[in-house]
């Protein structure tokens, strides 16, 4: 059986060693970045789940994510929204995300909730 891939766009970069370290032990397979150069990224790696840090480089993530929501080939994955943003909530909805973690977040909580967005993906065909 394949493994499940999570894509983590996270700007600091501690946070995203450890959640990639952490979702690798689980056994997912990972990739990491900043900041993707381009949605190309995105339909190389295929994940299942993205997780989105709100405040990227050079632009909110919540733009990414509606970029994402908006594209037909990718509209089916899921984003969870990262944010240490009092708002979150209305930020996640607004941008069609399907489910928002605030920073600083528990591993386990975050393990839950990528695990419960992967296994209500509907079948690719």
């Amino acid at each position: 059986m394949l493994k499940k891939k999570v894509l983590i766009i996270e700007n600091d970069q501690d946070i995203r060693n450890i959640v990639e370290f952490i979702l690798e032990e689980q056994g997912f397979e990972t990739m990491s970045t900043p900041e993707p150069e381009d949605l190309s990224e995105i339909t190389t790696f295929k994940p299942d789940v993205i997780l989105l840090d709100e405040f990227i480089n050079s632009r909110p993530g919540h733009r990414l994510c509606l970029k994402i929501k908006r594209i037909e080939s990718l509209r089916h994955i899921p984003v969870i929204i990262l944010s240490t943003a009092n708002n979150i909530e209305l930020i996640a909805t607004e941008c069609e995300a399907n489910d928002y973690i605030s920073k600083p977040f528990d591993i386990e909580h975050m393990l839950g909730k990528v695990v419960k967005l992967i296994d209500h993906q509907p079948l690719a065909y």
